[in-house]
């Protein structure tokens, strides 16, 4: 299986500014934002996947909290933070609530280490240790329960729901790469397969969301004559599928789309506001079952450094998406996308209130605006 740059290789660049000179795509490493469907609070991650994220409550518009680097689980419940002490040497591991900022337990570890993935409910953690020639690899929940040291190039992809399977890429020194697993009970170390054996993929991953069930990572990949697929990997039983995609367009339009689960999880929205398209995935048949064409945003608006957001109501009736200074509301049971709403400056980050009745668009703080879920008129 060869690719050509995996997501979570690009998402461990710390800042924007070095990640997207190395082309990061803006979903990747630009700001964006999480809104759990129900959630009084949305995160916004100013500086990419593995930066710090800031808590802004939905009703008031104002910031609550701010947690250091780190990664959010999937159930958007658990963020896990790593930070380093140099005399003597260790890292302290901790996680935090993602919904109060709340500091829930800290574990400290021997080594230089850094959280790479977490587990879908926060509970098992994979970490990282670079070394002169290959790295160390490690999954802790209460204490380091596996480590493994490999020579060569390696980068943590993602880790199943309990921790038994760690997804990883390995680069060779041509500048292809596989992707692996290891079972962290025996060891054993192997390919992950393709639901088609005979078939390769190439291009580059462009964003990427994992299901609260830990099922699923969904991976939007580009390829390099513009067309896209969605790599659907399967947390538990380390087989990959891949589902052509009806989006075409350059890094930085493409880059530019927003992934967001249904509340049930069983359908990826694909919103895209520079490519025109809000596309359906039905994850139990793994296809796309609808796409939605609407008028685009023109290309030069992209900003390769504020990524896209997306949010759900409650009851998954409405997806809210944004693009530049433009807030969209798209009827999920229909496929009607309505005439956005307009701000005075960019979105960095949307999210519904509870009652799921308005969408609140926020920039830097001190700006926000909510719109009505069902009429998309800007409301105070």
């Amino acid at each position: 299986m060869r690719r050509l740059l995996p997501l979570l290789l690009l998402a461990l660049i710390p800042a924007p500014t070095a990640a997207l000179a190395d082309g990061c795509p803006p979903s990747s490493c630009g700001t964006t934002s999480v809104a759990p469907a129900g959630s009084g609070v949305t995160l916004i991650r100013p500086a990419g996947q593995q930066g710090p994220a800031d808590g802004y409550d939905l009703v008031t518009g104002a910031r609550k909290f701010r947690l250091p680097h780190g990664v959010l689980a999937a159930d958007g419940r658990t963020f896990v933070s790593t930070r380093r002490l140099k005399a003597p040497t260790k890292t302290i591991v901790e996680r935090y609530d993602a919904r109060t900022g709340r500091l829930l337990s800290r574990m400290k570890i021997p080594g230089t280490w850094y959280v790479a993935a977490v587990s879908a409910d926060g509970h098992f953690v994979a970490l990282g240790w670079y070394l002169k020639h290959g790295v160390v690899f490690a999954v802790a929940d209460k204490a380091v329960r596996f480590r493994r040291a490999l020579r060569g190039n390696w980068e943590i992809e993602a880790l199943s729901p309990d921790g038994t399977r760690l997804f990883l890429v390995h680069w060779n020194r041509s500048g292809g790469y596989t992707l692996e697993n290891i079972d962290t009970r025996s060891g054993r170390l192997r390919p992950t397969r393709l639901d088609e054996a005979d078939e390769k993929m190439s291009g580059l991953a462009q964003a990427a969301v994992a299901t609260r069930d830990g099922r699923w990572l969904l991976t939007l990949y580009l390829k390099s004559g513009g067309s896209t697929f969605l790599h659907a990997l399967d947390l538990r039983t380390g087989l990959a599928h891949c589902i052509d995609l009806p989006l075409r367009g350059a890094g930085a339009t493409v880059g530019s789309t927003a992934l967001a689960l249904s509340p049930d999880e069983r359908k990826l929205y694909l919103a895209s506001p520079f490519l025109g398209h809000v596309t359906t995935v039905d994850l139990k048949r793994l296809r796309v079952s609808r796409d939605v064409r609407f008028a685009r945003l023109p290309e030069a608006q992209v900003n390769i450094g504020v990524g896209p957001s997306a949010a759900l109501t409650p009851n998954g009736r409405v997806l809210g998406f944004s693009g530049t200074d433009r807030a969209w509301l798209y009827d999920t049971a229909f496929g009607v996308v309505h005439k956005p709403g307009h701000t005075l400056w960019e979105i960095r980050g949307i999210g519904f209130r509870p009652d799921g009745r308005r969408l609140m668009a926020l920039g830097v703080p001190g700006q926000a605006r909510a719109f009505d879920a069902a009429t998309g008129e800007p409301v105070r």
